[in-house]
């Protein structure tokens, strides 16, 4: 495989593993990212090769919102959640209205600051965040 391809393959991946891990669709992921919907899909693709200017903006953007993606200094793909980023995705995932429709969960495994394993029913879990909060603030 060449290098290019190669590249473009873990770019590719990282996003995805990024935006499945965070619960988004392309679009909502486009949003968060600053590009278009359709660069997404055809980045997701192998359609299209990321320009490096690009990448490197996307990679700041999720390093500002605790997400820490390398492609470059390795063979494999780090994707890596900081604890503000994950508290963020533990209320995501408690949030039951973000859910696909015929999808039910009676109960939720969390690990606690306590350091003890807490499981509850997922109606009594409190009010859950949004990704509204991942973003960073805009400029003005």
């Amino acid at each position: 495989m060449s290098d290019k391809i190669e590249a473009n393959l873990k770019i590719a991946a990282a996003m995805r593993a990024v935006r499945n891990a965070l619960g988004v669709n392309q679009e909502e992921f486009a949003e968060l990212i600053g590009i278009s919907k359709p660069t997404v899909a055809r980045v997701e693709t192998l359609e299209v090769s990321m320009k490096l200017e690009m990448y490197t903006n996307i990679l700041k953007k999720l390093k500002k919102m605790g997400i820490k993606v390398d492609t470059i200094y390795s063979d494999s793909v780090h994707v890596e959640f900081e604890p503000r980023a994950l508290e963020i995705l533990r209320e995501n995932l408690a949030d039951a209205s973000k859910r696909r429709q015929g999808r039910s969960q009676t109960g939720i495994g969390i690990e606690s600051d306590r350091y003890h394993k807490l499981s509850m029913p997922i109606d009594s879990l409190p009010e859950a965040g949004t990704l509204e909060s991942l973003k960073s603030p805009k400029k003005k």
